[in-house]
């Protein structure tokens, strides 16, 4: 990988456009240049503008804070302070940042950075970042997505940001400061460095783990012991009384179901009672229904008889009506007949008046004519020169507004100068207020400056000193209370020790009690064996026995004699009775031994941790204790006693920030004083200017509104002559237009009534006619009615006489009746001699049923008894008893079934006891494996602040930079050699030079510590690089605190990178290195906060 050039602009103090060509010459040619220029010119900013143009981000904005401390942009928007955008230079409407490198392929490449604001305004809101990266080789855009981006640089460049950071742009410093630290601190500069925190993570986690299964152990240890079940005595009892209280309430329940079956029998009868009665109710209800239906009955009849005749009946009473209306009408067409022909001839002289009215109105608009003409001249000239009077008075009014406005805006500014003037007498005695016995403003602003200087400094050093206190009362508060916490477990521990050597002893006289069990009952069972005879007759006096194994066989002559079965049987089970006490004795003393065990174990470990813990707070109470001593103000806190410390810190601080609000507020009031002043002087001045331009343009304007009035008046005469001559010619007319509009409405009007008139003729003429066809129409259908009713009377008298008992009244409230109502009186009829054979039939069914029920429960009592009102008493008798008996079985049911209920929930809750129990116990021996499982790896790497395995890793990396850093250190300088000595991290030296010395690389001078220093930023470049061939180093400080001589040792090791084929590139303010680099880019400032870039070549 190999820089080629960069360019940026509009970046921090360089406006630009800059652009550094490390191909051109000088830059080409030389191997070592030096970026100089004095402190703020803008260097860092170069190499802020690489990091910027590969990855959008740099080292020193990535340490930055975030969302605490936001800037505010010129539009007003906030940016937080690691914002990249915050580089853009103030004032410039965009910016950007530009690489040409040689890729991990050998191609090459431009990565661009590019940021502008909204509208390229220098006002505008930032806008998001742009990316691109293209392939100058193959001139191909390959991506200018930002994610995109991201993702194909390191791929073609062959490194991350953190890598780059490490292996191009060398942090020299850091390595110093790494050479003379500690172990602690030399771990955790290498973890930052290797970027290797996950170890620590990886520790405090085994640590955290640890401590969660024995908190879960322990949780699940008191969570059993808090739930025990019930002992099998109890739980038998238990048992029992559930069982006695199940019978009791099966019985109650036996006597319950008899009880409801009786009653359940009582309502069936009631049901059935009131259902007979119900039956007897609707069938008498029937039998007055059909009763009442008599008079309908004799109508339905009588329809029935007239329905052939209906028709004719109906169609004579018909005509009877229409033949009177008929006449009727006749008569009226007769009489509006002759009424037309009265309009008629009124219609005829109305049309000719209005033709007559017509004629005279077209006569006198032919004679208005002319005169009509003469006036409209005279109008025109006369609307001509009022629009120009008009306009001479809208052009005077116009004027004269003005001249109000201006006297206006002339008060206004008067006052709002005496408004200034007084301002500015206020402003003068506030200042020489706040100026008091200085001379000037500048003299009071240094001295308010310099009181505001001395409270902040003194405020933040009584802060720097509270929290050194309070870090030294912390660190003994904590100590304390470890050493009471060690203090109990130690005490824990021992019990435990002494509680375990116990179980120990319990476990092995168990153990030896269950083998001499053991072997006793072999020797029983062996006694017993189906082949014991032929065992003791092979016995031999020398030979052990193969069951006892002893060489006494007093059974051998006279063995005993063979239990009964039942002995055997009882003696088998003794014999496992005893086995089994004796195993449970060793699995409970087993298990006693092991718990007692495993809490050792932990409080051990905890101990240790607490050791551990108490050497690290020591050492944090000793530095605390340092920086306290070492403050500046510790000798005013050490007057003060210890109880009132915390009291007088806060104090202290207190009154030192009431002494810098009051030197600030002093500072700022001074300068809102001189600053309100200055504006104030320019206001007064541009009072006096304005009104000096009211005065003159008043004047103006008044000389042009007497211009104005004397251009009217002779205008103002003509105009009345003219119209005194128009109003003599109109005469009683208001305009010429309102006289002709006047003659030709007229005229309108006559042709609008001679046409109305003509309509109204036509009108009369056609109704005359429609009228006479009517009446002719109205006789024709009159005598066509009469001869229909003389017909059908004749026929419907016939019929009457048939039928003399059906008199006029009866036979037309019949015919009043239509076909719907006849339906509907049938129906009736009908429904109700339905409803009443129902009826019957329904209360000769609900009567049988109620028999059949009460005589299956009285199959001995007579059928015709069983509805009688003896039978009725027993039955109300029989209920009266059963409500007795339920009420006195009620509280028995009650309490047998609460003693179950109770007995039951007794015997589940023991059953939930004991499968939690169960349950716990498997949890339990999980709990116990897994806290044993991370109590190993704790033990081997755990910690809780994660320094144990962070040592152990960071010196397998130590390692690794040492072999790195010696292949470096060779090439600069082949005297020394780095080696791991001391302590698990501790650096030494061999100096070859003093036959392989090891020295203490706190003895090296201060170049060979630059040589060192630098040797392992070069392997820390290796290491991050990986196979990578990097041939561009920026070096940026560690070269001012070296003297002359190491400062050369220093500058023979940057012309070794040289010799190696590297460009190297060095920030630095020392004057020798100037000297003795002669390429150099120089960054020179122009003010004004800008700086501009030449590469020179001396």
């Amino acid at each position: 990988m190999k820089i080629l050039a960069l360019r940026l602009s509009q970046l921090a103090s360089l406006p630009g456009p800059v652009e550094v060509d490390f191909r051109a010459s000088p830059l080409g040619d030389a191997g070592l240049f030096a970026i100089t220029g004095p402190t703020g010119a803008g260097k860092s900013t170069l190499l802020d503008a690489l990091c910027l143009a590969l990855f959008g981000n740099t080292p020193r904005l990535r340490h930055a804070p975030g969302r605490e401390s936001p800037i505010v942009d010129v539009d007003g928007s906030e940016l937080q302070t690691a914002d990249p955008r915050t580089l853009l230079r103030r004032g410039a409407s965009s910016g950007h940042a530009e690489v040409d490198f040689i890729g991990r392929n050998g191609q090459r490449y431009r990565a661009r950075w590019e940021v502008r604001r909204a509208r390229n305004r220098a006002d505008g809101k930032l806008q998001a970042v742009a990316q691109s990266l293209t392939n100058l080789d193959e001139d191909r855009l390959l991506t200018a997505q930002k994610r995109e981006f991201a993702d194909l640089l390191p791929q073609h460049l062959g490194l991350t940001f953190d890598q780059f950071t490490r292996a191009v742009l060398l942090a020299q410093s850091e390595f110093a400061a790494f050479l003379k630290a500690d172990d602690n601190e030399r771990a955790d500069l290498l973890e930052k460095l290797t970027d290797t925190h996950e170890y620590s993570r990886i520790s405090a986690a085994a640590w955290k783990r640890t401590s969660a299964a024995r908190d879960e152990v322990k949780h699940l240890e008191t969570q059993l012991a808090d739930d025990l079940p019930a002992d099998a005595q109890t739980r038998q009892q238990l048992d029992s009384e559930l069982e006695q209280a199940e019978q009791t309430l099966a019985e109650h329940h036996r006597l319950a179901q008899q009880l409801d079956a009786e009653q359940r029998w009582l309502e069936q009868d009631q049901q059935l009672r009131e259902a007979v009665d119900e039956a007897i109710q609707l069938q008498h209800q029937a039998h007055n229904d059909w009763q009442a239906l008599a008079g309908e009955r004799h109508d339905a009849e009588w329809l029935t008889l007239l329905a052939p005749q209906r028709d004719r009946l109906t169609r004579l009473e018909e005509l009877k009506q229409r033949c009177p209306e008929q006449r009727d009408q006749l008569a009226g067409s007769h009489q509006q007949s002759r009424q037309a022909d009265t309009a008629l001839q009124q219609a005829e002289t109305l049309d000719q008046q209005a033709q007559q009215q017509l004629d005279s109105h077209q006569q006198a608009i032919a004679q208005a004519r002319p005169a009509i003409a003469q006036a409209r001249e005279l109008a025109t000239t006369l609307t001509a020169q009022q629009h120009r009077l008009a306009a001479l008075q809208d052009e005077h009014n116009q004027r004269q507004q003005q001249l109000t406005a201006l006297g206006e805006q002339h008060q206004q500014c008067q006052a709002r100068h005496q408004q200034h003037l007084a301002e500015r007498e206020a402003r003068q005695a506030e200042l020489t207020t706040w100026l008091g016995d200085h001379q000037d403003v500048d003299s009071a602003r240094q001295q308010a400056q310099q009181q505001l200087e001395a409270s902040s400094r003194r405020g933040l050093a009584l802060a720097e000193l509270a929290q050194h206190w309070h870090n030294v009362s912390e660190a003994s508060s904590r100590h304390v209370q470890l050493l009471e916490r060690q203090s109990r477990d130690t005490a824990e521990r021992d019990q435990c020790l002494t509680r375990g050597k116990e179980a120990r002893q319990r476990l092995d006289d168990a153990t030896v009690s269950l083998r001499h069990v053991t072997q006793f009952v072999q020797r029983q069972q062996a006694a017993r064996s189906e082949s014991i005879m032929e065992l003791r007759a092979a016995l031999d006096e020398e030979t052990p026995c193969p069951v006892c194994g002893s060489l006494d066989h007093p059974w051998r002559e006279s063995p005993p004699a063979t239990p009964e079965a039942a002995q055997l049987a009882a003696s088998q089970a003794e014999e496992d009775r005893q086995l089994k006490e004796a195993q449970q004795a060793v699995d409970k003393a087993r298990e006693q031994r092991d718990s007692l065990l495993g809490r050792y174990q932990a409080l051990d470990a905890q101990l240790k941790e607490i050791q551990s813990s108490l050497e690290e707070l020591a050492q944090q109470r000793d530095k605390a204790s340092q920086h306290l001593d070492a403050h500046e103000l510790y000798p005013e806190l050490r007057a003060i006693v210890d109880a009132e410390r915390s009291a007088w810190l806060q104090q202290q601080r207190e009154a030192s920030e009431q002494q810098r609000q009051q030197a600030d507020e002093r500072h700022k009031a001074l300068d809102r004083a001189q600053q309100a002043l200055t504006p104030l002087a320019e206001a007064l001045a541009r009072d006096e200017r304005e009104l000096e331009r009211f005065a003159t343009r008043e004047q103006s304007l008044s000389e042009e509104l007497q211009r104005l009035a004397q251009q009217s008046a002779p205008l103002q005469q003509q105009v009345s002559e003219l119209q005194q001559q128009l109003t003599a010619q109109l005469g009683d007319h208001t305009s010429v237009d309102a006289w002709q509009q006047q003659l030709e409405k007229s005229r309108d009007q006559a042709l609008q009534a001679r046409d109305q008139a003509r309509q109204n003729l036509g009108g009369a003429r056609q109704h005359q006619q429609r009228l006479n066809q009517q009446c002719e129409h109205d006789q024709q259908r009159l005598e066509a009615l009469e001869q229909e009713l003389q017909q059908l009377s004749h026929r419907v008298e016939q019929w009457r006489t048939q039928h003399p008992e059906l008199d006029d009244v009866t036979l037309t409230r019949l015919l009043q009746l239509d076909d719907a109502a006849h339906r509907a009186l049938q129906q009736s009829i009908t429904d109700a001699r339905t409803r009443l054979q129902s009826a019957e039939v329904s209360l000769d069914e609900r009567r049988q049923q109620w028999q059949r029920a009460r005589a299956s429960r009285s199959p001995d009592t007579p059928t015709e008894q069983l509805l009688s009102d003896e039978h009725q008493q027993q039955i109300e008798q029989l209920r009266t008893s059963l409500a007795e008996r339920r009420v006195r079985l009620k509280p028995d049911l009650e309490a047998a079934q609460s003693r179950r209920d109770s007995a039951w929930h007794a015997v589940r809750d023991d059953d939930r006891r004991r499968q939690r129990m169960a349950e716990g116990r498997e949890l339990l021996d999980a709990a116990r494996e897994q806290h044993q499982r991370w109590a190993r790896i704790n033990d081997l790497i755990g910690s809780s602040d994660g320094k144990v395995f962070r040592r152990i890793a960071q010196a397998w990396n130590l390692e690794r930079l040492i072999d790195e850093a010696n292949e470096h250190l060779a090439g600069l300088s082949r005297r020394y050699r780095l080696v791991r000595g001391g302590s698990a991290l501790g650096l030494q030296i061999i100096d070859r030079d003093l036959a392989d010395e090891r020295r203490s690389v706190h003895s090296l001078s201060g170049g060979e510590s630059f040589l060192v220093s630098l040797a392992m930023a070069l392997g820390l470049a290796s290491m991050a690089s990986g196979e990578l061939r990097i041939e561009s180093l920026f070096i940026d400080e560690g070269f001012g605190s070296l003297d002359p001589q190491s400062l050369a040792m220093a500058m023979d090791a940057l012309d070794g990178l040289q010799a190696q084929g590297r460009r190297v590139g060095v920030i630095s303010h020392v004057q020798e290195m100037h000297e003795r680099i002669p390429v150099q880019i120089r960054v020179l400032p122009t003010g004004n906060g800008e700086s501009h870039v030449l590469v020179t070549d001396r």
